[in-house]
């Protein structure tokens, strides 16, 4: 109907915004609307060729980019994936773009290939963004003009200290620096020639990789992952807003993680993963909000005596045969003093054949270093893993009694029946508000605990008559199941029913 059609009514460079969005194929499809929307296409801004297109139709980009370039008009953001690297053509393409100021630069020709850089593509002035990936950069004839350059990206790249040292003292404007990936840098040293650099990403460090010197007072996020374990020598020195460090798979010991801490004030999220040279973990800091320590598999000792505001950690348990890689045996010593908000997450990791008594009172012992928690999630591949036997129980004191709400992520869930798992969860709860039960679908099957105010009433019961507390059965009002099958809520209401004193 005419006059319905608001959306060609708006701005240009809101509707070129729109197209933004697009591959640039669907884009295209646009141009056939109306002649507004043919000459958006025509002067559109960011030319996105997604996987694979220009393999297909190299004579396509030529023409679009030749299109803009006798129009003289600036391209924002060029796109492209390339599965067969196009030398000729990408040359002519990059001398174009760097005509048509361009702003953000994104091109992948696969990994490894390790194609050497188009020389123009140093010519790029107004280049705010830049990703690469499978090329080899080395310095150009001419020098580098990125003059404005804030973002770079390079991945599965082969680059030396030479060139990274000749990038970084020319661009002053630089925020992000991330490489993923590399290989040919032996180490990375940042200094006071980037004084706005905000993150920096060092992902999968290759073996040869040695040497990461930090000296950027302004850098917020720092993240270092190695590909061989073996990446030693971190120097992170006057980081002093530095809020969100994490590091996987290097090799930091005790002594270095205790003189680091005290030289970031601002540190506020700490992620150690694969960490094996880790014994003790000691955060002493009033910033720290969120701590990680995962696959840290020697460690001996975890000190948050000292981390008042800690508000979430996570944190897993392994359990296994002697020998047996990423497995240990005994736990690490606890000592928490943490907040009263903290939620903590725990990853549960037992061998399979080793579901036995050791394992159910490793998990009761490990759980309770967290009692008090507001809320804990509980992660596992499999129901045994949960699901305590009920003889054992009589010998061990249920370890989360203060926590009111917990959630269960698992994934496989048909050894026991719905009954089995929550009769489990609940004594391992005993005073639950929330429980929740994500088997990996969209919803999460829930159930809310209501309970009577029954201060004076003095009535023991066998479940919990030496304790100084009671379990939910005892002052149980009501009980709201949601999202659960049709044959699951009559089996809960049941058990319900029979197990509640009231």
């Amino acid at each position: 109907m005419e006059g319905t059609d608001k959306i060609s009514k708006l701005p240009e460079p809101i509707l070129d915004q729109i197209l933004s969005f697009l591959a640039i194929k669907d884009a295209a499809k646009t141009s056939t609307l109306s002649k507004v929307w043919n000459s958006v296409w025509t002067n559109l801004s960011c030319l996105d060729f997604g996987d694979n297109y220009l393999h297909k139709s190299k004579n396509i980009v030529d023409q679009i980019l030749s299109n803009r370039l006798n129009q003289k008009i600036s391209i924002k953001r060029f796109k492209a994936n390339l599965p067969i690297y196009l030398s000729k053509a990408v040359d002519d393409w990059i001398k174009v773009l760097v005509t048509c100021n361009i702003k953000e630069l994104f091109l992948d020709i696969g990994v490894y290939t390790y194609n050497k850089s188009p020389e123009a593509i140093f010519a790029a002035k107004s280049l705010n963004v830049l990703s690469l990936r499978g090329f080899k950069l080395e310095l150009p004839c001419d020098s580098i003009k990125f003059y404005f350059l804030r973002e770079l990206y390079l991945e599965d790249s082969s680059l030396d200290e030479q060139f990274l040292q000749a990038l970084c003292a020319i661009c002053s404007d630089l925020e992000v620096l991330s490489l993923k990936r590399f290989s040919g840098l032996i180490s990375l040293q940042v200094a006071g020639t980037l004084p706005k650099l905000r993150t920096v990403k060092l992902q999968t460090c290759p073996p040869k990789f040695r040497k990461v010197d930090i000296v950027a007072p302004n850098v917020e996020n720092l993240y270092i992952s190695s590909f061989g374990l073996d990446l030693h020598l971190i120097e992170i020195t006057a980081c002093k807003s530095l809020t969100r460090l994490k590091l996987t798979a290097v090799a930091v010991n005790d002594k270095w993680l205790k003189n680091l801490l005290p030289n970031l004030p601002n540190l506020e999220v700490l992620y150690l993963e694969h960490c094996l040279s880790l014994k003790i973990v000691k955060i002493s800091s009033c910033r720290v909000k969120v701590l990680k320590v995962v696959a840290c598999y020697h460690l001996i000792a975890v000190d948050l005596d000292d981390a008042p505001n800690l508000l979430r950690f996570s944190y897993d348990i392994h359990h296994g045969k002697k020998g047996l890689v990423g497995y240990f045996d005994p736990s690490p010593i606890f000592k928490l003093k943490a907040s009263r908000l903290l939620e903590v997450e725990i990853k549960l990791i037992p061998d399979p054949e080793a579901l036995d008594t050791r394992w159910y009172s490793k998990l009761t012992e490990s759980l309770g270093n967290f009692n008090n928690s507001t809320a804990i999630t509980l992660r596992c591949d499999y129901d045994q893993v949960i699901v305590i036997p009920k003889d054992m129980r009589e010998n061990l004191l249920p370890p989360l009694y203060g926590t009111k709400r917990m959630q269960i992520k698992t994934m496989d869930r048909t050894n026991y029946s719905i009954v089995d798992v929550v009769d489990s969860l609940l004594w391992i709860f005993p005073q639950l508000d929330t429980l929740s039960v994500d088997k990996g679908q969209s919803l999460q099957s829930l159930i809310k605990f209501t309970y009577r105010d029954a201060a004076d009433d003095e009535d023991e019961k066998p479940c919990c008559a030496s304790l100084a507390w009671k379990c939910w059965r005892h002052e149980l009002k009501e009980v709201k199941l949601q999202n659960f099958t049709r044959t699951e809520l009559e089996k809960l209401t049941y058990y319900f029913l029979e197990n509640s004193y009231n």
